[in-house]
Formats: structure tokens, C-alpha cells, sequence
């Protein structure tokens, strides 16, 4: 059956709604604790690796992020992070914007909104009206040779707790890849389980369009360096 409601009707009843919130006491108002077994949670999920960039999921903080494709032998995690643009610092305030803005009001109040929209994007607006476009960090990969033959493969994204989960057997062990960025520690964690010990072994690779070449540092550290190479070069370090 459907039930139809106006706009005035809801406005109504949401306005009545917030005033009885409003007047409860503390003591009224009871938490209900989130019940992790829950079996309805809101997950994203998938039988099979995304094959192009939008069918990855995706997990970020804000500053960092990454595009999670979920492949078994081949796993491609497409890094962000929120300061990496294309050009250089620019201001993009218009000179002209002040000077303008009185005639602008103007026409405003005078009801000449097509004069007065004409205006305000030839004096008033950013130059340029676009800010550059988001360049991508590069791809982290992680190579698992013997995982060519998998069963119950799944992927999924966990919308409560923004992990992205890929799960599946391989040669009689179970295998599980969570990712997630952390908000607190500024990083984008992977962590790998194996259903019997010693059972994960991988090539972790970082590749870069950028104007840049990485080196190591120390057993478990990869580093960016800005460097003079040619145009959309790729860099690789196994």
C-alpha cells in the first residue's frame, strides 16, 4: 500500500516530533548499543574482483584513500591522498570581484537576475572558474603466486565499520584481506590472514605516474621522491 505525505504534512509532523525530543530530561532518553551480530548490517558485497575502477570499493579518512579491487593473485590498491594536484600554488581570486559588487547587488534588487548573473561570471567568479584537477599517488600491488584457483570468494564493504573485506580459499586455506584508513594514525592499513601458519606469502610492488622515484628505506619502507623524469613515466620497485 502506498502512503502518500505533502511537504506540509511532514514539516508538521517533524516540527512536533523535534519539540518532544527537545523536552525530554536525560534520564528519558536511553542508548540503544550497536549489536555487532547483527545479521542485517549494511555491507556492500560482490562474488567476484572489480575488473575497473569504479567497481572497487573504496575506504578513505579524508586525507588518504584507496580504491580497493580485491583480485586474489593480484591485488591493486589505487592510492589518494587529498594534496597531490596537478600544477602548481595559484591564487584564484578575481581582482575584479570588489569592484563589481555593488552593481551586481543592484540589479539584484532591481529583479534583472539575467543582467546580474552575467555579471557576477564575467567580474565576480574564480579565474579559473575550476580548481586543478586530483592526480592519483599510484597503485600499491600485492602478488599472491599460488592463489591462481580460489573457491567462496567474496568481497565486501562494511558500511558501520568502513573496512573493506575480500575472503576466499585457496589450496584448502582460507584466506582474508581487510583494508581500512585510519582517521587517528593518518594511514591506510591492509591486513592479511591465513587460516594455518605460514601459509601468506606475497611481492608487495608500488608503481607512480607521477614525476617521481622510490627507493627503500629500511626493510618495510617505501618512499616517494619528487625527481626531474620524463612525463608520465611509471616507476616500479619490487
Amino acid at each position: 500500500m502506498n502512503i502518500k505525505i505533502t511537504r506540509r504534512k511532514f514539516i508538521k509532523s517533524a516540527s512536533a516530533a523535534l519539540t518532544l525530543v527537545s523536552s525530554l530530561k536525560p534520564a528519558d532518553v536511553k542508548v540503544i548499543e550497536y549489536e555487532s551480530s547483527n545479521p542485517q548490517r549494511l555491507v556492500l558485497w560482490y562474488e567476484k574482483p572489480a575488473t575497473q575502477w569504479v567497481e572497487a570499493l573504496p575506504v578513505g579518512n579524508g586525507r588518504l584513500g584507496a580504491m580497493v579491487f580485491g583480485g586474489t593473485a593480484s591485488e591493486r590498491l589505487q592510492l589518494n591522498e587529498d594534496t597531490l594536484y596537478a600544477g602548481g600554488p595559484y591564487d584564484p581570486n578575481n581582482r575584479e570581484a570588489f569592484a563589481a559588487l555593488p552593481e551586481a547587488r543592484r540589479l539584484i534588487f532591481e529583479d534583472r537576475y539575467k543582467e546580474a548573473n552575467d555579471l557576477i561570471g564575467a567580474k565576480m567568479m574564480a579565474q579559473p572558474i575550476k580548481q586543478m584537477p586530483y592526480e592519483p599517488v599510484g597503485d600499491l600491488k600485492l602478488e599472491f603466486p599460488d592463489h591462481l584457483e580460489v573457491r567462496n570468494y567474496r568481497r565486501e564493504l562494511d558500511l558501520e565499520t568502513a573496512i573493506a573485506e575480500v575472503s576466499y580459499s585457496s589450496g584448502g586455506v582460507n584466506f582474508t584481506r581487510e583494508v581500512f584508513a585510519s582517521p587517528v594514525d593518518q594511514v591506510v592499513v591492509v591486513q592479511l590472514t591465513g587460516g594455518r601458519p605460514n601459509k601468506i606469502n606475497f611481492i608487495a610492488s608500488l608503481s607512480t605516474p607521477q614525476k617521481a622515484d622510490i627507493t627503500i628505506a629500511g626493510p618495510d619502507t617505501l618512499i616517494f621522491h619528487p625527481c626531474d623524469i620524463p612525463e608520465k613515466s611509471n616507476t616500479m620497485l619490487r
